[in-house]
């Protein structure tokens, strides 16, 4: 009859024999007051200095809705310039933005959350085309964010 033998061994490293365990720190990011975001058209659409507008139907991504408020704001930028504005229908879900600009330019969205007063901006660019919606009020696009630090 042959006999198993099973050797096992046991180490440690240890760099200076401290026993400090590594602890998670949740991120800190700046906080902001509301935005002053105006409008490109200054309020009257046949203002606008761009050549073609197009408007988007949005929703947030299920993570952000619980922070949802009414005072919560979106905006459409290209590069630092603000290419439209929305505010947040009372109690509703969908956003309504109408964009303005040149076709093929590459739009981002900054939403501003009243609640924890953090800057969002959205992962993938919305590309402007004249005269165009992307989604519908019954079937918006969700603009997954990422917030700003």
């Amino acid at each position: 009859m042959a006999a198993l033998a099973v050797v096992v061994s046991f180490a440690s490293c240890s760099s200076s024999g401290d026993d400090e365990t590594p602890t998670y720190v949740e991120p800190t990011y700046t906080q902001h007051d509301n935005p002053q975001w105006e409008d490109p058209t200054g309020g009257s659409s046949s203002t606008t200095p761009y050549p073609c507008d197009m408007t988007a139907y949005v929703q947030l991504p299920d993570s952000l809705k619980p922070y949802l408020s009414n005072a919560d704001e979106i905006a459409a930028f290209c590069g630092s310039e603000c290419r439209g504005v929305a505010s947040r229908p009372a109690n509703d879900e969908v956003w309504m933005i109408r964009i303005y600009g040149n076709v093929g330019d590459k739009i981002s969205l900054k939403y501003y959350c009243a609640i924890n007063k953090y800057f969002y901006n959205s992962v993938e660019p919305i590309v402007l085309s004249n005269d165009d919606h992307k989604g519908t009020y019954d079937d918006p696009i969700t603009v997954y964010m990422r917030v700003e630090e």
